[in-house]
């Protein structure tokens, strides 16, 4: 039984193994379910650039199809990133097994679970989330169809699929076909959406459990009434505290910066991307005429990318919050109280732990919520340039 079986990391590792990308996944398992997500989702994208190409000439088609083409070549690029950067993933995951490995009993297992539930826990909340929004967004054509034929009305639904294509195959003669193709190659892609993302979150928190278990140790520090300047190094049990403390702390900065270098070229064309995907479905709203299917579709859309740049920006702000918090506990702790040689080395850590730990988009940009309020005011923007074409 591997170590991510338990009801901590399951989730994450069965949605890595459904879209093939497991690092620790046979490769035939693997090789199976990679190629079936690629061919749902390289149809579905090819159908989106075909239908966009022929009618570039129409606004409307432009701006109907531009914004699901560009969250589907958002979801490629979470892809390429995780493969390109597979190695690192795995390495992150061998480094967390191994912690967890060490500390099976004590107050840092204690904490590890804390935040390895919370790793649980947002990811269910993610994957309810964004499932409910795929589900609404590829199933509204269906469920309206369905209310048309209940309800006592003399009016006919036409059922439109979810982007334009009328103009390239006949979707009427089409459309139950085109309908399940749609609905399965939009569960995959979410899948693939969900799944970077959840790892993302699961070395986040863990990261954050080694900033909460260094400080745990850090406040043991006591010190004694009578303060010695240089006691033996044998008695000196702050001294010994604070270089236990020194060693986790440099190998959680290396995971960290491990963590971030997986992330970062990938972090820079996401927020590119999310910006001018979202703006171009917001817009499609004030532009295009659409019926009420299309509007619900346009909204889970919308809110599909508020809540994945909105969970991105929380989980590396707490990344931010935990590690501020090292440097605060050196000066709450009983530094005063202790020997020389241990005041030198807590002057030396508290050096680095000025400097917050931060996940950066393409090394310039910082990834928290200070900067999610400032991606919303940019897709403003967006949106009331593109409105101003109309």
């Amino acid at each position: 039984m591997s170590f991510y079986d338990n009801h901590y990391y399951y989730i994450n590792k069965a949605l890595l193994c459904f879209i093939g990308i497991w690092p620790f996944q046979s490769r035939l398992e693997s090789n199976i379910m990679f190629v079936i997500t690629l061919f749902f989702s390289c149809s579905y994208t090819a159908l989106e650039l075909w239908g966009l190409i022929a009618g570039i000439r129409n606004l409307s088609i432009i701006m109907e199809n531009a914004s699901p083409l560009l969250i589907n070549t958002l979801i490629f690029i979470k892809l390429i990133n995780y493969l390109y950067n597979k190695d690192k993933v795995k390495e992150l995951l061998e480094q967390i097994e191994e912690t967890w490995k060490k500390t099976q009993v004590g107050p840092e297992n204690k904490i590890l679970q804390k935040f390895a539930d919370k790793s649980r826990t947002l990811t269910i909340r993610y994957v309810a989330t964004l499932y409910t929004c795929g589900v609404f967004y590829a199933t509204m054509p269906l469920i309206m169809g369905g209310l048309y034929s209940l309800l006592p009305t003399n009016e006919t639904y036409t059922g439109r699929y979810l982007f334009r294509l009328e103009h390239v195959i006949d979707v009427d003669k089409y459309f139950n076909l085109l309908m399940v193709h749609g609905f399965l190659s939009v569960f995959f892609l979410l899948s693939v959406w969900i799944a970077a993302d959840s790892m993302f979150v699961l070395c986040t928190q863990h990261v954050c459990a080694l900033f909460e278990s260094i400080r745990y140790n850090m406040k043991r520090i006591q010190g004694s009434d009578l303060v010695m300047i240089e006691p033996n190094l044998a008695d000196d049990e702050a001294y010994h505290i604070i270089i236990d403390c020194i060693k986790s702390y440099k190998y959680t900065l290396k995971f960290s910066e491990l963590l971030s270098s997986a992330y970062a070229t990938y972090f820079l064309f996401l927020l590119g991307n999310v910006v001018i995907a979202g703006s171009f479905s917001a817009a499609e709203l004030l532009m295009v005429d659409v019926l009420f299917d299309e509007v619900i579709r346009i909204i889970a859309v919308n809110v599909g990318l508020l809540i994945h740049i909105f969970y991105i920006s929380l989980t590396s702000q707490q990344l931010i919050d935990y590690s501020n918090r090292f440097h605060e506990v050196i000066y709450s702790c009983n530094w005063y109280k202790i020997s020389l040689r241990s005041k030198k080395l807590l002057r030396f850590t508290l050096l680095r732990a000025s400097r917050p730990c931060q996940i950066k988009a393409g090394k310039m940009y910082v990834m928290s919520m200070e900067n999610f309020s400032s991606i919303l005011r940019v897709s403003m923007s967006y949106i009331a340039m593109l409105t101003s074409l109309q």
